[in-house]
């Protein structure tokens, strides 16, 4: 009301200040409250601002405008009786006379409602309007729909009054300042339902059900009508009513209220029908592109969808593109669509809702198809890496996603056995597309099911050995992987490489172009990758090196899947403790990269993402902790941009950060970084999942830091009973748990059972990555520490000499932080105890030649070892001395 009010404020005003009519149009779409509005600021107004006059006129047509004009004369005339006349008979030719109107007033004072007369009538009003006196009128033209015909001429053009224009159609700002009607603010909104259901005195949760409603109708007053008349009518609570919006909307939103805001007898449904039918009369292809629309996110959706052909190329005729974005204008001059960004439109939930369920069932999946077409071609795009109109920018992918979350809920059996006994092929490559935007972000579950009804389709027209049912099933095997159903995956994997081993040795004819399809080198790589979720290192390897050898063959060596392989075979060296050959092939990929690499934008967003990753895993495990949090920070916000929040790798990345805050001694911190990972995973993926498991473990490390041993160790045993149900008691994430629970329980000196759990610890890393295994040299060393603090020194030397050889091992290049040093250290420390001192010295002097060998002699450690030395050597010149 106030913005109305500011817009009449010089007709208006204390004194007028305009000498010409203002004029004001509320534009929105069916349903938004313009008429109420109107009528209410008309009352308003009237006490307010001490109207003169206000005249209603219905302007739904050109007709409608003219017999209106008769009408606020035949309200003129009776008004001036009045006033003239009180007490006697008016002379209504007198009248006539005055008013400009002579012999169109009959004796009784009828108006005349001759056809020909009508302009004069018309021109009489304007006369009058422009009177002296007649400073504050409202004219309000309701429904100003047909703009053919010129609804300006009917506007006065004399008098300071007001002209209220209430229209669908968005397109008065030529002739009058223009007010959009999005819907009611959530206080009025809810106020309303709550009246309307009869509701004074709500309790909160009644006005917590209410605004879920009110939101969901988009503050639609219309609908927010009819949603308080149907649960009046049906007797239901305001919370039931949404299961009613859901499956029957046309129910719903049919019951015409008998109180509440003044719609007269419309109904959600009809008065956008109103608008439907005249869009379609006018291009029926318009009309089908709203149906379309209807299965997409309702919320910015580019035009350019509909600028790209068939073939996945952009249309460059200049003609054809405008001939498109007519078809937008014309929608939206209708207000069914919202043009509220350059390039984009949005509908509204409650348009969006009536478009989708307008059409029977049957006739729904031409619609269907249509938005399936849209996705396809967006997929298509997506995947083009010589594309060069449009650039994908970091939000498309998220945005594609959103769309086709809403499409697949459509995506369901009925239309699929629908597209099958029609046999519509592009449907199915449609589906296929969808389930690969939805797996791209994240969502396995939509996608997953998507993909079991193209395979069952695929292996009716195809057979279970096509390349398409192959193809299928190898991205359902990755699904299956990043939920962390890790055997499940490699079991369909193994299965499919045996197939399709078997059909090769069949003869050519039965593999036709399958060796240089990318396709099975994806399923190559993919199964590496579980094969390394399952800890099984030296497979994993070999998969990765057979991916990589035959990417590079079939799309080259700067393909960026190739590097993708590349880039994992280097990561398995390094699990495999072989840190030079894992460092040659890092450089591999790193020269490569620089010389340019190319692939489809998902492709080379996901090696980009690897790198930055695995150059943060790379820092972390180097102890430069501030590199590390800078290459995990860049790639979470790049991660935010261009993903789903509820992406996996959001989660995992944001584990990463944790982990080398915990590194940094920044415990809390690091408990809320790990706290939110959990969350995600937990959400997304389930809370025994591998990944949820993984970071309990980790908050569990947090509890042990910060010396809660009780709580640590009953999160660690809560992890662990998980672990070895879901995946095994040699799984490497596993062994970690048994090793956290022993150093947990060496840290609150219960030293029995740290032994117990670093030995079944140790066994499993011997058998899971052998015996030079840094991780198994670690846990040898672990053990030597617990005997060590039980004064066990003939035991804790034999496990410390074992764990000086497997050091010794490692080589240079062990990224661990303890190293022969430190392990020679302990040696010599077990014989000081002993009161051997000429050995304890022999075993520093070893120690600090070691470190001024490796790190220098100027090395903080190494400065620190020499005044350790000195101390021993004078304990021994001690013992010396008085033996």
């Amino acid at each position: 009301m106030a913005t109305i009010d500011r817009c009449f404020s010089e007709c208006f005003g204390e004194p007028a200040s305009s000498s010409a009519p203002v004029v004001c149009a509320l534009t929105g779409t069916g349903g938004m409250g313009k008429t109420q509005t109107a009528l209410e600021y008309a009352y308003s107004c009237r006490e307010n601002r001490h109207l003169t006059a206000v005249f209603w006129l219905l302007a739904a047509t050109e007709d409608n405008i003219r017999t209106s004009f008769v009408d606020v004369m035949q309200r003129i005339v009776e008004e001036q009786a009045r006033i003239s006349w009180p007490e006697s008979l008016p002379e209504y030719g007198t009248i006539a006379r005055s008013l400009g109107i002579p012999g169109l007033v009959d004796k009784k004072g009828k108006v005349s409602f001759e056809p020909g007369s009508l302009d004069i009538i018309r021109s009489a009003v304007f006369n009058w309007l422009g009177l002296p006196g007649n400073t504050k009128w409202l004219l309000i033209f309701d429904n100003v729909d047909d703009l053919t015909f010129g609804i300006e001429k009917y506007f006065p053009t004399r008098g300071s009054g007001g002209v209220i224009v209430t229209s669908r159609r968005p397109e008065f700002s030529h002739c009058a300042e223009q007010l959009p009607l999005d819907g009611l603010d959530l206080e009025s909104s809810t106020d309303l339902l709550l009246n309307l259901v009869q509701l004074p005195n709500p309790t909160q949760n009644e006005k917590n059900d209410a605004i879920e409603v009110v939101k969901r109708l988009g503050f639609m007053p219309l609908a927010i009508n009819h949603a308080g008349c149907f649960i009046n009518t049906m007797n239901i609570s305001i919370d039931g009513y949404l299961k009613y919006y859901n499956k029957a909307f046309k129910e719903a939103q049919s019951q015409v209220p008998k109180f509440g805001w003044n719609y007269r007898d419309e109904t959600a449904v009809t008065t956008w029908e109103v608008s439907f039918l005249a869009v379609k009369s006018q291009d029926e292809e318009a009309a089908s592109l709203l149906l379309s629309c209807s299965y997409l996110n309702r919320n910015e959706i580019p035009e350019y969808f509909w600028e790209i052909g068939e073939d996945g190329e952009w249309e460059e005729n200049v003609d054809a593109q405008l001939k498109q974005k007519s078809k937008f204008s014309l929608l939206a001059s209708y207000s069914l669509i919202n043009r509220n960004q350059p390039g984009s439109f949005s509908i509204h939930p409650v348009v969006h809702e009536w478009a989708r369920e307008r059409v029977d069932s049957r006739d729904r999946f031409q619609y269907i198809r249509g938005a399936l077409r849209v996705i396809s071609k967006l997929k298509s795009l997506q995947n083009d890496p010589f594309c060069s109109k449009y650039t994908w920018g970091s939000g498309e992918g998220r945005r594609l996603m959103d769309h086709a979350m809403v499409l697949c809920k459509y995506l369901n059996t009925e239309f699929i056995q629908h597209e099958w006994r029609d046999y519509q092929l592009d449907s199915f490559v449609g589906v296929k597309n969808v389930g690969a935007v939805l797996n791209n972000q994240s969502k396995y579950s939509e996608a997953f099911q998507l993909y079991q009804g193209v395979l069952e389709w695929e292996k009716r027209v195809s057979g279970e050995d096509s390349l398409g049912a192959f193809t299928t099933q190898s991205v359902m095997a990755s699904i299956l992987d990043h939920q962390g159903k890790h055997s499940e995956a490699l079991e369909l994997q193994q299965n499919i490489l045996a197939r399709r081993k078997a059909l090769k040795q069949k003869g050519p004819q039965f593999l036709p172009s399958w060796d240089d399809n990318i396709a099975v080198l994806g399923l190559i790589h993919n199964t590496a990758l579980s094969f390394a979720n399952l800890g099984r290192y030296n497979e994993a390897l070999k998969y990765y090196h057979e991916a990589a050898v035959g990417k590079e063959k079939v799309l080259g060596k700067n393909h960026s899947s190739t590097l993708l392989s590349l880039a994992s075979v280097a990561t398995m060296l390094g699990e495999l403790d072989q840190p030079d050959e894992a460092m040659k092939y890092h450089q591999i990929v790193l020269a490569r990269q620089k010389e340019g690499c190319y692939g489809s934008e998902i492709e080379k967003s996901r090696f980009a993402l690897c790198t930055m990753k695995s150059q943060g895993v790379l820092a972390n495990q180097q102890h430069k902790y501030d590199e590390a949090l800078e290459y995990f920070q860049n790639a979470l916000a790049w991660m935010k941009q261009i993903y789903d929040p509820n992406h996996v790798s959001i989660f995992a990345i944001t584990r990463d950060i944790a982990t080398v805050l915990y590194n940094q001694d920044k415990h809390s911190e690091a408990l809320e970084w790990y706290n939110q990972s959990l969350d995600g995973f937990k959400r997304v993926l389930g809370e025994d999942s591998p990944d949820s498991l993984s970071v309990m473990r980790h908050i569990a490390r947090v509890f042990q830091a910060q010396h809660l041993y009780d709580k640590a160790i009953g999160e660690y045993k809560k992890v662990l009973a998980k672990q070895e149900e879901k995946l095994r008691q040699l799984h490497p994430e596993t062994l970690r748990t048994f090793q956290s629970l022993g150093s947990a329980y060496s840290d609150q000196g219960k030293y029995e059972e740290a032994l117990h759990y670093y030995r079944i610890a140790l066994a499993g890393k011997e058998k899971t990555w052998g015996r030079g295994h840094r991780n198994t040299v670690l846990a040898i060393y672990e053990i030597a520490l617990v005997l060590l603090s039980q004064k066990e020194y003939s035991d804790a030397l034999k496990w410390f000499y074992k764990a000086l050889s497997g050091f010794e091992g490692l080589g240079p290049n062990s990224l661990l932080l303890v190293g022969p040093p430190e392990v020679m250290m302990r040696i010599a420390l077990i014989f000081v105890e002993q009161k051997k001192f000429k050995k304890a010295l022999e075993w520093c002097s070893k120690a600090l030649a070691f470190q001024e060998k490796t790190l220098g002699k100027d090395d903080p450690k190494t400065i620190e070892l020499t005044k350790t030395v000195a101390n021993i050597k004078s304990l021994a010149l001690y013992d010396c001395i008085i033996t």
